[in-house]
């Protein structure tokens, strides 16, 4: 977590807006893993690295942060967020039912993201809830996160060119003739050192028409050469499709 450039109040803003979509509720639940969690990368900041994770926040008090990976993975979940409260994921149902008990009830609580928790978890959930959790919100939310702030949209900018850096990085590479590995290697490497969060990458063998990801390496050159690129930073992915041809590149957004 960046607090200049992600201050605590943005987040309390964030807050602020949610409450007003749901005026009556006195909390919400919102669930996040390593693969979907950008609502709640949204209001806490927090990505999951390994694990699942939960957020149970009140509309009077503090958030409180549950995490996977047991008592060991809390220091290191800390600098990724502005809540202050995290615990343990585990015992899940215990202490969301304690929760839901100090807002008034389940009655009383929205659910973000939860039709995207495993089996064993939602099972956990619902029983706290008391034998079924509410319906999930994420679409009616979804609406209010695409309403982005200046701070939001400097970070997509920051994004943009983290992006950039990696098409350069490829476009150089494979202007010297490297194989499809190094040049694609070449931009995960400049994205990195432009602090990206994380890259994805896969290419393509047949002139764009199918893609795929890294199994064993590829060292002969390809001249055109298709590749996807996606970036994270800050929290915000940007992608696009680059054509390396000739010493030059071009680069386009998915459709």
């Amino acid at each position: 977590w960046d607090s200049e450039r992600m201050p605590q109040t943005e987040f309390a803003a964030r807050i602020a807006r949610l409450w007003e979509l749901w005026p009556h509720a006195r909390g919400a639940l919102v669930y996040g893993d390593p693969r979907d969690n950008e609502v709640l990368a949204w209001l806490t900041n927090m990505t999951p690295k390994l694990e699942p994770a939960i957020a149970l926040i009140p509309r009077d008090g503090a958030p409180r942060l549950m995490v996977g990976g047991g008592p060991n993975m809390l220091p290191s979940a800390q600098p990724l967020t502005w809540v202050s409260d995290i615990v343990s994921l585990r015992p899940t149902e215990k202490t969301i039912a304690q929760w839901l008990g100090g807002i008034g009830g389940a009655a009383a609580c929205i659910c973000i993201g939860i039709d995207r928790m495993p089996t064993r978890l939602r099972r956990e959930m619902n029983a706290a809830f008391g034998g079924q959790a509410p319906e999930d919100e994420t679409p009616r939310l979804q609406s209010l996160m695409r309403q982005k702030s200046d701070r939001e949209l400097t970070c997509i900018r920051d994004a943009t060119a983290t992006l950039q850096a990696a098409v350069e990085g490829m476009r150089a590479a494979h202007a010297s003739g490297e194989g499809i590995t190094d040049v694609i290697l070449a931009g995960e490497l400049a994205a990195i050192k432009h602090q990206a969060q994380d890259v994805r990458t896969m290419f393509s063998l047949d002139g764009g028409r199918t893609y795929r990801p890294f199994s064993v390496p590829v060292e002969k050159a390809l001249d055109p050469l298709s590749i996807y690129v996606a970036v994270r930073r800050f929290g915000y992915w940007v992608d696009g499709y680059l054509t390396l041809a000739g010493g030059a590149a071009t680069l386009r957004s998915p459709a």
